[in-house]
């Protein structure tokens, strides 16, 4: 008989991804508005809040993915 062996997944490793996931989601929709729209004159503050949006995001997913491989 074959030993099966089972990769557990924590909830932490999928909150990780998710953010990761969102933070793609945030700086392409920064990007993808600023192609099709013409901005104002406050227009910087779309993209100061998007990459910043973005890079926190980020920053937690590789802070949590790192806090996991640690653990283990």
């Amino acid at each position: 008989m074959e030993k099966v062996t089972v990769k557990r997944i924590s909830v932490w490793e999928k909150v990780s991804d998710f953010m990761m996931d969102i933070s793609k989601y945030v700086l392409t929709a920064v990007i993808i508005t600023s192609a099709f729209e013409e901005l104002s004159d406050v227009g910087w503050v779309m993209y100061v809040v998007g990459v910043a949006g973005a890079a926190i995001l980020f920053l937690f997913s590789i802070l949590v993915m790192k806090f996991i491989n640690t653990k283990e």
